[in-house]
């Protein structure tokens, strides 16, 4: 462990997220095989992104179809 004081000093921004979930072994790897997730690769401001409300939209569009397509489902599905 480390001094948050001196980590702090050399930070220039930083997020918290907090939350909770849990899988059974082997749950989560099950899931992903079976296409439940999507599984993407992150760019460096994903993590630091001054509209975290658009980020899911955001990662979308830069995929390749038809997952780019999904970006465009409106919020409330009721609507579409």
């Amino acid at each position: 462990t480390a001094d948050a004081d001196l980590i702090g000093a050399g930070l220039a921004e930083v997020r918290v997220f907090a939350g909770y979930a849990g899988w059974g072994e082997g749950q989560l790897a099950g899931e992903i095989d079976e296409g439940a997730w999507f599984v993407v690769d992150a760019v460096i401001t994903d993590s630091f992104t001054d509209h975290p409300e658009l980020l899911w939209r955001d990662v979308l569009r830069r995929q390749p179809q038809p997952l780019r397509q999904l970006a465009n489902y409106p919020l409330d599905p009721s609507v579409n």
